[in-house]
């Protein structure tokens, strides 16, 4: 249990770690068989040491300067890092599958909505405000803004700022849209002041783009739209949650 958690913490730091220690013969070997932890796994010490032209005494010395016992540690530690690699390249492999069904899954659910009254709204505002709560929902509004510039809407996108949704109630005129674009749409703050922005003023239309779940920002808006999200494995290492959106107009 012990290794498993030491190698899982991982291998590579390990050697990061340790790296002053290395002449350059050692560090050729370790980046042989970190780069093939697989292969490397599965060979004796004699084999190894006969594949890299060295001698076992060398690959037991450097066992030892990482702080492994022995030349058995290390092979449990390449089986390890290799099971590791090779889950998150099966990750991996599954997001074209997973994007092709968020696809389908949101042409089916944009087909299903009735739209019109948004539309007769866009074309009664002056302008459309756009509120997004994130850097990864501020692009978002500025591929919405792009699609509502190409039909012809006049848009403004604010920074992620509660001042900033005040700033825009004074400005707007009646009739005007806000967008307001939330992953969870259940941020105490911002859902806060949306309430109290429709006791202020009822010059905005409100439209809510939250992920596909119950929420409360959709609770408090005229419409809601919703979008998914796919698990996309970055390096293999890195997950992000990248949002799918088709265009509205």
């Amino acid at each position: 249990m012990y290794l498993k958690a030491r190698v899982m913490a991982n291998l590579k730091t390990m050697i990061l770690n340790n790296n002053d220690k290395l002449n350059d013969s050692e560090k050729k070997i370790i980046q042989f068989v970190v780069n093939n932890p697989e292969s490397c796994s599965k060979l004796s010490l004699s084999k190894l040491a006969k594949k890299l032209y060295v001698s076992e005494s060398a690959i037991f010395r450097l066992c030892k300067k990482l702080g492994l016992s022995g030349y058995s540690e290390l092979k449990f530690d390449l089986h390890e890092l290799a099971s590791s690699e090779n889950r998150a390249i099966r990750a991996h492999s599954d997001f074209a599958h997973d994007l092709l069904k968020a696809t389908a899954d949101v042409v089916k659910y944009f087909h299903s909505l009735n739209l019109k009254n948004l539309y007769q709204a866009f074309d009664n505002a002056s302008m459309v405000y756009l509120f997004s709560t994130g850097w990864e929902q501020q692009l978002i509004a500025q591929y919405i803004s792009h699609e509502l510039f190409m039909v012809g809407l006049h848009t403004t996108i604010l920074p992620s700022a509660v001042d900033e949704l005040k700033a825009a109630s004074r400005n707007a005129k009646k009739g005007d849209v806000l967008f307001i674009i939330s992953f969870s749409g259940d941020s105490k703050i911002i859902n806060e002041e949306i309430a109290k922005l429709k006791l202020r003023t009822d010059k905005f239309v409100l439209v809510s783009l939250t992920n596909m779940k119950q929420n409360k920002l959709a609770s408090l808006t005229k419409y809601n739209m919703y979008f998914p999200t796919v698990v996309f494995w970055k390096d293999l290492k890195i997950t992000k949650r990248l949002p799918l959106l088709q265009p509205i107009v």
